[in-house]
């Protein structure tokens, strides 16, 4: 699947070498040595019109762009855009940003879900008053917003789109098409997703090579107390993930109908199921 290249391996060493060290490089050289190391997976298998589940650890990943960066993610992996010369200008360095399945759901209740609001709401007034952060599922905005504007206890509330809106194929904005949806299961997957600045256990001298200095505060204390505003589900994997983890992709509903494009995601993922935002497969991958 991966354009296996030593030159390209190398320069990403190369980079590692003049941008890291201490723990950090340490890190970093575990995790691009198992990045091409390539782990194989056993892929669910679906067919038409089945509906797909999503287990607990899947990883989910939406891309810019189309076709073109399809096929960058196809050849070349997950990797960190300040590894490949495109980086962007990321409160978050050096990782690809991941969204880690907290329990075992259906795709179409997680798209759902994830396609609502974010509401941040107070507890009292003043300086005593506590801030509380709660998703709300698709169309039901009106309704969560009625009961808080009834209730003594609330002060103010204000909310925002979930940031899965943002990255993700979804239910209410069409900006992005495709995603990818990563089995996580075998021990090489699981290895490489414990290098999440995310995780606890990654010590925060080590973490300034992985944040913006204009982040790094905030980003601590959403470590340590994260909730459904910050998020509770992402993860920043170091470095990045293979292509040989992706299992299947879900793609928006511009696309949907689009069978050249469908056609084309196939025979770059032959063995890879297909499904739509009703979490229903549209391409199957059983025998």
């Amino acid at each position: 699947m991966m354009k296996q290249s030593k030159e390209e391996k190398e320069k990403y060493f190369i980079y590692l070498e003049n941008h890291f060290q201490g723990e950090a490089k340490k890190l970093l050289q575990k995790q691009i040595s198992l990045f091409y190391e390539e782990p194989s997976i056993s892929k669910t298998k679906y067919d038409y019109g089945e509906v797909v589940k999503l287990k607990k650890g899947t990883f989910l990943h939406g891309i810019f762009g189309g076709l073109s960066s399809f096929d960058f993610v196809v050849d070349h992996g997950f990797i960190a855009t300040d590894f490949t010369e495109l980086a962007r200008e990321n409160k978050i360095k050096n990782c690809v940003g991941m969204w880690k399945i907290q329990e075992d759901c259906l795709l179409r209740d997680y798209i759902h879900t994830y396609s609502g609001f974010t509401i941040t709401y107070t507890l009292g007034r003043g300086p005593q008053s506590e801030k509380v952060s709660t998703l709300i599922p698709y169309h039901q905005f009106d309704t969560f917003t009625e009961e808080l504007n009834n209730k003594e206890e609330v002060w103010m509330y204000f909310g925002e789109q979930t940031k899965e809106v943002r990255f993700l194929p979804s239910l209410v904005s069409s900006k992005r098409q495709i995603a990818f949806i990563l089995n996580m299961e075998s021990y090489e997957a699981m290895e490489l997703a414990k290098q999440d600045v995310w995780n606890l256990d990654v010590e925060e001298e080590t973490l300034k090579y992985f944040l913006d200095e204009r982040y790094d505060t905030t980003f601590l204390e959403e470590r340590n107390h994260r909730n459904s505003s910050t998020t509770d589900r992402e993860s920043a994997i170091l470095f990045g993930l293979p292509s040989s983890l992706i299992e299947g992709v879900f793609i928006g509903r511009k696309i949907e109908d689009d069978l050249e494009c469908i056609h084309y995601i196939k025979s770059r993922l032959p063995d890879c199921y297909i499904c739509n935002l009703e979490g229903k497969v549209i391409v199957g991958n059983k025998e």
